[in-house]
């Protein structure tokens, strides 16, 4: 699992023709801005991309960072952050489901090397980074026979 990230840079088209159109980095408002941030202050909204952002932070202390946050904004922010997380939850759930669905199916090696990465990626104790460096680490390991299979099964 991956960590969503608050505020993208994207191309927002402006009224003007195409041919004066001009890329332009989010605001605030864009689509894909969380609606418990739209609902924040600009200096809530900093404090929340500040913890988001941070790569030295383990997963399970920024979770409860970020809840903390929420919690101290108030509402109309905390309902929304916990309709978002609960949201973020539930697909995590459903891919988690089709993703053991379709690892059924694979070869006894493969399976065994998907729970070897589920496990790694369920450990929240370590930082995004630290994950990324131990699936990696984990995929290196595994004959190319079985990295194939569990790759082109899992796309």
């Amino acid at each position: 699992m991956t960590s969503l990230s608050p505020m993208t840079t994207s191309t927002i088209p402006s009224a003007a023709p195409a041919e004066n159109q001009q890329s332009s980095t989010s605001s605030p408002n864009s689509n894909d801005t969380p609606p418990f941030l739209l609902a924040a202050t600009d200096a809530q909204r900093k404090e929340y991309i500040e913890l988001e952002s941070n790569p030295n932070l383990p997963i399970n202390v920024k979770r409860k960072a970020e809840d903390a946050w929420a919690e101290k904004c108030g509402e109309p922010v905390l309902g929304l952050y916990k309709s978002f997380t609960s949201y973020k939850q539930s697909l995590a759930s459903e891919e988690s489901v089709r993703m053991m669905r379709i690892t059924e199916n694979l070869s006894p090696a493969a399976r065994a090397a998907d729970q070897k990465v589920r496990a790694i990626t369920s450990n929240e104790t370590q930082t995004q980074k630290e994950m990324e460096t131990n699936v990696k680490k984990e995929l290196s390991k595994l004959p190319k026979k079985v990295y194939y299979e569990l790759t082109f099964a899992t796309q």
